[in-house]
């Protein structure tokens, strides 16, 4: 009787574990974490039976379907293809001014990036007076090298996630939203 009652519950046991497997397939790119239950092939979020947790690798989005629920979230980090052309944006005003880009898309790349800092009156600051020096009594920090710089870097990276910059923080934030809202024009649907 006592070996029956274990085989039993190792039969239910091994049951229960398979049950459990995760048996998403994921393809291509992208990285995403997934909580639920499911069988079957899901790509992005969808639902089934078990339980999954973890994270996998996936292309695009989309839903699968089954029974049970699962719950996750995806990233792609593919780079997204660019129509050519020349896109301008603005960074949100702030008391000082505002922040403008002008990128330039060839060959799906970014391949030109102009930023510029605005005044309250929507025109462009004479940068030698924004090199790192002291003007009517004011330190100001060295925009004229800062565009510079961050203009290389986003066309080196071909994104917006590029180094922050002590000193003149409210003008690379927006910078990066004046960039970032030009490529969305960009992006191809």
């Amino acid at each position: 009787m006592k070996k029956a009652l274990i085989i039993l519950l190792a039969l239910v046991l091994v049951f229960s574990f398979s049950a459990c497997a995760n048996r998403n397939n994921n393809q291509g790119t992208g990285t995403g974490t997934e909580q639920g239950t499911g069988t079957g092939t899901d790509q992005g979020t969808g639902t089934g039976t078990g339980t999954d947790q973890g994270t996998g690798t996936g292309t695009g989005q989309g839903t699968g379907t089954g029974t049970g629920t699962d719950q996750g979230t995806g990233t792609g980090t593919g780079t997204p293809t660019f129509k050519d052309g020349t896109y301008e944006a603005f960074g949100d005003k702030w008391q000082y001014g505002n922040e403008n880009a002008t990128v330039v898309i060839s060959g799906g790349k970014i391949t030109e990036v102009t930023l510029r800092r605005l005044t309250t009156e929507d025109k462009e600051v004479n940068y030698t007076e924004w090199t790192g020096a002291e003007v009517g009594g004011q330190k100001r920090p060295n925009l004229k090298q800062f565009r510079e710089d961050m203009a290389k870097e986003i066309i080196a990276k071909q994104s917006t996630d590029v180094s922050e910059i002590a000193g003149a923080t409210v003008s690379v934030k927006n910078w990066k939203i004046a960039v970032q809202r030009a490529l969305e024009k960009a992006e191809q649907k």
